[in-house]
């Protein structure tokens, strides 16, 4: 009905034709699509499951977009919300064990990346906010998945920010200005990629595939 509504006044708000962004079209469309995709995939308990963690991605990946942020309450809440889960022994999420070396494991691989970055450059690398974002993954989604995600999101910010240079380089050519940033200073916010990467890995398993059993 929100899309309806929006397409039908043509992006205004019906009662005082203020402008309503159209971001606001997306993010309620890209939610639908995936809710149903779940629901389709999954069924319908294991969609109410996994309904937190999909709604605090979305959380995540909107607020890291627009304030490179990640909120506490939604990362490190959901860690709480998933082990509760988990200790409940709800189905589709990974046993007590595995949730809990996912946890660590998505906490200590970011957080040495990001020391390793330090050290090279004198700066952090990542925010802390991704450190808490991948222990949340690694406790619902369990410790296979933290490998694929990471790679995963890395190769797409990688391309991204090529792209970006590039498109840069291009413009302050013809512009004849100099280049503001380049390929190692450019900062983008690593939870945009690390989100939509866990949801497609959460949807495509491909752990089997990679051999990532145990």
């Amino acid at each position: 009905m929100p899309l309806i509504g929006w397409l039908s006044h043509l992006g205004k708000a019906g009662c005082c034709e203020a402008e309503i962004p159209i971001r606001y079209f997306w993010v309620e469309l890209v939610a639908g699509l995936i809710l149903a995709g779940h629901f389709v995939v999954f069924g319908a308990q294991l969609t109410l499951v996994f309904l937190p963690f999909l709604v605090l991605c979305g959380i995540i990946f909107l607020t890291d977009m627009e304030a490179f942020h990640i909120p506490d309450i939604a990362s490190l809440g959901g860690t709480i919300l998933g082990l509760i889960f988990v200790l409940a022994e709800l189905p589709g999420l990974p046993g007590l064990r595995d949730a809990f070396i996912g946890g660590v494991l998505g906490f200590a691989m970011i957080y040495a990346i990001n020391l390793s970055y330090r050290f090279w450059r004198g700066v952090d690398g990542m925010g802390f906010g991704d450190v808490k974002l991948m222990m949340m993954f690694g406790v619902w989604l369990g410790p296979m998945m933290l490998l694929p995600i990471l790679f995963l999101a890395s190769t797409v910010g990688a391309l991204v920010g090529v792209g970006y240079i590039l498109t840069q380089k291009i413009s302050s050519k013809s512009a004849k200005m100099p280049p503001q940033s380049d390929i190692t200073t450019l900062a983008l916010p690593f939870g945009c990629f690390l989100v939509p990467a866990a949801i497609f890995l959460h949807f495509f398993d491909m752990t089997p595939l990679l051999g990532l059993t145990y």
